[in-house]
């Protein structure tokens, strides 16, 4: 363990570009990155920000160059972290996750704990994550400190007693950016924290498009839609014809699973000329039994930034592999849908775990592939994890083709799972499936 370390402003630069440099292919940055974000982000004045930064890039620690931002009309200074920004910024994360801390034990005497495990002990009592090493590194900044080391009684709260809570479009667009980094890390509850969060500024700002599509990106990625006949209406009332669109297609997605008509009543009023509705509308032939033509589906979603374009390729991906499952031709070229699988995957920059699911469930059906291969595209695909019900069909699979021990494991974990969420029929068919073991 080892001292907490002073934490300057320029450290504070240092941490809060600390992903900066996964931005890097992006289009458009967010507004975070530009000088008068880190302002914001930091709380600090314009001269304080300007002199950190002009330090740093004089010490070779960060770049700049001109590149479009969230929220700006023309261009601005953008900054990230040099190869040796990087070093430094790790150097500094390990210093402050390992720094020293004081906090009450539990036989009422003063514990000392590295800050990492204290946070750690907060969030498995239910106290809501740390985000990242900045938000550490400001618990450390603000604690009083007893003996020598800062002392840190409870954890911080989401806004202070009689405070007001920041419903900024800077609040919003901060927990919208966590919510994709943590996403992007494999922290699916994380983000779905992130995402809820901002739903909730935009349903105080008066928002509830925003609010809608915020519980849509959550229910994208498994969380629960609390209300559908309300995010119906929302999601209907949006004025703009092309965020209505969006909006409509994520909740089809997220109703067809349990709600199909209703996913399908959604449908009839958007444009049938744009390949993701024809995508859907295939999507319902096949639910309906028919079997529906892939011509008019474009290998290229034109427009589309490189995750949208990933997310496309994997799901005309799961459509061609059920219509030839249903018609015993066309299934895609195995290189392909590996290739596919591997950009939404958990190794990759954006990983989409129930697209990722569903398109191993629809390719595992091809005749042509061993078991073998069926197995190890299964056991990726519940190593990775992803929503009920898809990871029930994962995991049942999955289970067929194991020893009665490993088969016995993943049902346990199954039952577990559907125990949760008050699935009474899931339960049973893994009890029952156990007892045949």
């Amino acid at each position: 363990m080892g001292r907490a370390p002073r934490i300057t402003n320029r450290e504070r630069v240092l941490l809060a570009l600390a992903d900066a440099p996964t931005f890097e292919d992006q289009y458009e940055l967010p507004r975070r990155f530009s000088q008068v974000g880190l302002m914001k982000r930091l709380g600090m004045a314009q001269s304080h920000v300007s002199r950190a930064l002009n330090e740093l890039i004089e010490e070779n620690l960060l770049t700049h160059r001109r590149r479009r931002v969230v929220g700006e009309r023309r261009r601005v200074t953008a900054y990230s972290l040099s190869e040796n920004g990087i070093d430094k910024v790790y150097d500094l994360i390990d210093e402050i996750e390992s720094a020293e801390v004081l906090t009450p034990g539990k036989e009422g005497t003063l514990e000392q704990v590295e800050i990492r495990s204290l946070v750690e002990r907060w969030e498995r009592g239910g106290a809501r994550k740390v985000p990242d090493a900045l938000a550490m590194a400001e618990l450390l900044r603000a604690a009083e400190v007893h003996d020598g080391l800062p002392f840190l009684e409870h954890p911080p709260e989401v806004t202070a007693d009689g405070g007001e809570t920041d419903l900024s479009s800077e609040a919003i667009g901060l927990h919208l950016e966590l919510a994709e980094l943590r996403r992007s890390q494999g922290d699916i509850d994380a983000a779905i924290d992130h995402l809820g969060r901002a739903a909730a500024l935009h349903r105080k700002r008066g928002n509830p498009g925003g609010e809608a599509r915020c519980q849509l990106a959550a229910a994208s990625l498994g969380a629960p839609l609390e209300s559908t006949s309300s995010i119906i209406e929302t999601v209907s009332s949006i004025r703009d014809d092309a965020e209505r669109s969006d909006a409509s297609l994520m909740l089809f997605d997220a109703l067809l699973g349990s709600s199909p008509d209703e996913a399908t009543n959604l449908l009839a009023d958007l444009d049938a000329s744009n390949p993701e509705v024809i995508l859907r509308l295939a999507e319902e032939e096949l639910r309906r039994g028919d079997t529906p033509s892939l011509a008019e589906i474009p290998e290229i979603l034109v427009g589309s930034d490189h995750l949208r374009q990933s997310l496309w390729t994997a799901s005309r991906a799961r459509l061609r592999c059920r219509v030839a499952n249903q018609t015993g031709l066309g299934w895609p070229v195995p290189l392909k849908v590996e290739h596919a699988l591997a950009e939404i995957g958990p190794q990759s920059r954006q990983p989409h775990s129930l697209l990722y699911g569903e398109l191993t469930l629809a390719y595992v059906r091809n005749p042509i592939i061993s078991e073998d291969e069926r197995r190890r595209l299964l056991e990726s695909a519940w190593e990775f994890g992803c929503p009920l019900p898809t990871i029930g069909h994962i995991g049942f699979q999955l289970a067929s083709l194991l020893s009665s021990a490993e088969a016995l494991i993943i049902l346990q974990r199954l039952q577990q799972r559907f125990e949760s969420v008050g699935d009474s029929n899931g339960v049973a068919v893994c009890v029952a499936r156990m007892e045949r073991l």
